[in-house]
């Protein structure tokens, strides 16, 4: 019997033992739009078949780069839509995003499979309607990891606060400025995704402790160990 290559097995095991009881104590819950997926062309034709149909000038690619922000009320009060089709506008923008295909984000589904199979909770709060999750959760093959899907959410702070109570630790990843200061006012630590929309600069300004452009790098963030490893 070679004793040291079995110790060797019960040290490996004690320790990923030991990584998925303190990821069990872990929350992390994502925004969907930019974060999860990369939807910076399925949102720019949502946006632009909303302002085609006001007879509102269309975005190109760079400005819509230069003018993109949420929440969405205020972008289309920016681009001419008025006041009173500010709700419609919204609604019809979430009703395209269902029929476009966006792209996972790399590393996305090694993170959340192993975050997941380490006991951790995960979710997502994002403004995004329901359908349209669903859409990209069955035509990306995202996996189907999640104890909780909030979609459709109008005030992302009141979500993460019903939620925070669930682990010892919470993170929340997005994308936007709101994300950062919704997650760190509802005592969570902000994890900014870099490169669609914002800096990380900017991003930084707006609370986030640690900002990412893979997926990959979330799991050195939230608990120790490569995700390959589980």
């Amino acid at each position: 019997m070679d004793h040291g290559s079995a110790a060797a097995r019960h040290g490996h095991a004690a320790v990923l033992a030991a990584e998925r009881t303190a990821l069990a104590e872990c929350m992390v819950l994502f925004d969907w739009n930019g974060t999860v997926v990369l939807d910076a062309d399925r949102a720019r034709a949502a946006l632009n078949a909303v302002l085609a149909n006001r007879g509102l000038p269309m975005l190109g690619e760079a400005e819509f780069s230069l003018r993109f922000r949420l929440p969405l009320s205020e972008l289309f009060a920016r681009l001419g839509v008025a006041e009173a089709d500010l709700g419609p506008a919204e609604e019809e923008w979430s009703d395209a995003l269902e029929s476009i295909r966006a792209r996972l984000r790399p590393g996305a589904a090694d993170c959340l499979g192993g975050l997941s199979r380490s006991g951790a909770w995960l979710g997502v709060v994002s403004a995004v309607s329901p359908a349209a999750v669903r859409f990209d959760q069955r035509s990306l093959a995202v996996p189907a990891v999640w104890n909780s899907v909030d979609a459709g959410v109008a005030d992302k702070y009141a979500v993460l606060v019903r939620h925070r109570p669930q682990r010892a630790s919470a993170y929340f990843v997005g994308d936007s400025l709101d994300d950062m200061r919704c997650a760190s006012a509802a005592g969570y630590t902000p994890v900014g995704v870099a490169g669609d929309h914002l800096s990380a600069e900017a991003l930084r300004a707006a609370g986030a402790v640690h900002v990412i452009e893979h997926l990959g790098e979330l799991r050195a963030i939230v608990g120790p160990g490569p995700v390959d490893q589980l």
